[in-house]
């Protein structure tokens, strides 16, 4: 948005484009100056079409006539003669004088002939005729031209203030000369760029006033044309160099702006503060399920050494129970070795506490001993004798056991 300041009244009723009468040979120089409202003509209008000096064609009449009355007064004929001769020379250089035209740089002039247009001429030097009157000189140059408007209102009916700067060139000078003046085209042409950016204004919402220094202007700028083309003017640019609605609703706007911004923030905030809260939820829930992954591993191994000791115990249980199966059979196919085994372990303790004494003073009080060596006595014969008769046993049953195979 520019920071140029808003239009006044003042601006609308001031006229822009202006025409000057003066000499042909003080173009150049109108053309190049400001008034006094820092305006320069984009007509000049030379004050003597004709161009023929009044003064030196009434001096070539003196001169005749001084001429003429010397003739007849003094009766001299060289009088006469210098003085045709003067006035020959000065109508000479009269007529080329009038005749050589200086057109200033970049200005048309239009050309004509008793009153009627007869041609235009470029700038630069030309000898044109005395009696061909140049009429106007208009300026080809690019004429800058601001059309303020005031109070326009837009669709949802702010009123907004806009500048516009119109640039626009004359490329006919004949019809623009002979169909309008220079003021009054300043008031058709405000006028009909008002009338536009009304036009367009209406069209657009309040926020978009502030987009219009950057908006494209083509439209407009082709309706401008079609309207001034009669003038023989084109426009070539059209540019919105200042937007604006009023102050109250900029102010209204820009309260919104703030709590919209504040509110964005404060979602944004808030966005932000649930997403980490997802990434801290996130990264617990990672944790406890790499715990629960763990301790199922945990789990999972102690259950697999849990079953590896079961079928452990399964198969001491299955070789016990093998083991007590093949021993039941075995001492029911010989249960006289089953006898005698115990009975070699009996025989064997007693042996054991037969020879340990210590043990039976240990153990035993004077009964006990007396009763131990009597049974030692007592017994040493026949244990040698079970000792025979456990091996005849032995023997026997190794062949009660080979007679079944017979």
């Amino acid at each position: 948005m520019s920071s140029q300041p808003p239009v006044t009244s003042e601006l609308r009723d001031y006229t822009q484009l202006t025409q000057v009468r003066i000499p042909l040979h003080r173009a150049a120089e109108a053309f190049g100056t400001r008034d006094e409202s820092g305006r320069i003509p984009i007509v000049v209008m030379p004050e003597r079409p004709l161009r023929i000096p009044v003064e030196l064609l009434l001096i070539v009449g003196a001169i005749l006539l001084i001429s003429f009355l010397s003739s007849n007064l003094l009766a001299n004929v060289l009088i006469p003669t210098l003085g045709l001769g003067s006035a020959l020379v000065i109508l000479g250089f009269v007529g080329f004088a009038a005749s050589r035209v200086i057109i200033p740089e970049g200005v048309n002039a239009l050309l004509a002939r008793t009153g009627k247009y007869t041609r235009t001429i470029g700038s630069g030097a030309h000898l044109i005729p005395p009696w061909i009157a140049v009429t106007h000189l208009v300026t080809r140059r690019e004429i800058p031209f601001t059309a303020p408007i005031d109070q326009a209102p837009t669709q949802d009916n702010v009123r907004a203030t806009i500048n516009t700067l119109v640039m626009f060139s004359i490329t006919d000078p004949y019809r623009f000369v002979y169909n309008i003046s220079a003021d009054d085209f300043d008031l058709v042409f405000q006028a009909a760029c008002q009338n536009g950016l009304r036009a367009m204004v209406r069209g657009i919402t309040s926020n978009q006033i502030n987009d219009l220094t950057q908006s494209d202007l083509t439209e407009l700028r082709t309706k401008l044309s079609h309207q001034v083309e009669p003038y023989g003017v084109t426009i070539t640019k059209v540019s919105i160099t200042f937007a604006q609605p009023p102050a109250d609703f900029m102010r209204s706007q820009e309260a919104r702006q703030l709590a919209g911004f504040l509110k964005a923030e404060q979602e944004e905030q808030h966005e932000l503060a649930a997403r980490r809260q997802g990434d801290e939820d996130a990264l617990a829930r990672q944790r406890i399920l790499a715990q629960v992954e763990r301790e199922r591993d945990l789990l999972h191994g102690q259950m697999e050494q849990a079953e590896m000791h079961r079928k452990i115990e399964e198969l001491d249980a299955q070789v016990a129970e093998r083991r007590f199966a093949l021993l039941q059979a075995r001492l029911e196919q010989y249960p006289h070795a089953a006898q005698r085994e115990w009975q070699s372990e009996q025989l064997a303790v007693a042996r054991a506490l037969a020879g340990n004494s210590r043990a039976m003073i240990q153990f035993g009080n004077g009964d006990n001993l007396l009763r131990g060596l009597l049974v030692q006595d007592l017994f040493m014969p026949p244990m040698r004798d079970a000792s025979a008769s456990v091996a005849q046993s032995d023997s026997a049953a190794q062949t009660d056991s080979q007679e079944p195979k017979e």
